[in-house]
């Protein structure tokens, strides 16, 4: 199984409908952590067919979805009533955590867990006090590539590794065509907020050859072409 996923992270309108317009182009599915609403937000809800969305909660300190785990919840819930799937933001995860979702949520699947470029995954049963969480572990992302020694925009080798094969992506970088967060990090100091940067803005600081928006382009290329329907992650392959 390959999935396609990509974390809002607080992206300008303009950057989520730009992924999102390749990826309609393509007819490829793909599942959207949100972490807010709006007017592109409400355009891929409308999508049911190709577009599945998931919650995207921020556990951290200052979180604007809550300031308890209780909170983060309910607050992305009433934005996506809809979730069956989470990532949390930054990561965060507990078994305090995990036992609040199952009790707390229909959120079936957690894709929280990253294992970069590692072989042969598969999904795992998260289970306590009778009640099941399938966690999908992923093992790409376009910011941990940045961060990476030698970082690499070819993914195609990664298509036909063995296991489960789960991408993440951020609207922002595939619009920065990001290969490192030199630019990212310019452009929120050029904006008050990430979500009120305009395509102008982003043009301006776009990298220009092999980045994360290549990356996407080829895996999305990919899907179209090997002919797949991505099931939704909460419909996924079984689990142990």
């Amino acid at each position: 199984m390959i999935a396609l996923t990509l974390d809002v992270d607080w992206a300008p309108d303009f950057a989520i409908d730009l992924a999102a317009q390749t990826l309609r182009e393509h007819q490829v599915r793909a599942t959207w952590f949100v972490t807010h609403r709006s007017p592109a937000v409400e355009r891929l809800a409308a999508e049911q067919d190709l577009f599945e969305l998931g919650i995207h909660p921020n556990f951290l300190p200052g979180s604007s979805h809550g300031s308890t785990p209780e909170a983060v919840l309910d607050a992305c819930m009433a934005m996506v009533p809809e979730a069956r799937s989470m990532r949390t933001h930054g990561l965060v995860q507990s078994t305090g955590i995990f036992d609040l979702v199952m009790a707390r949520t229909p959120i079936r699947a957690d894709v929280s867990l990253l294992l970069p470029r590692a072989r042969h995954l598969t999904p795992h049963a998260w289970r306590r006090g009778g009640r099941s969480l399938t966690r999908l572990p992923y093992f790409w992302a376009d910011d941990v590539e940045m961060e990476s020694a030698r970082p690499s925009w070819d993914v195609a080798p990664l298509l036909e590794a063995p296991g489960l094969k789960i991408f993440a992506f951020h609207p922002i970088h595939v619009a920065l065509n990001s290969a490192d967060f030199g630019p990212y990090e310019r452009l929120k100091c050029e904006v008050e907020s990430l979500r009120g940067a305009t395509a102008r803005h982003v043009e301006a600081r776009a990298h220009h050859g092999p980045g994360t928006r290549s990356a996407f382009t080829e895996v999305v290329a990919h899907l179209r072409g090997a002919g797949r329907k991505i099931a939704d992650l909460h419909d996924g392959p079984g689990t142990p």
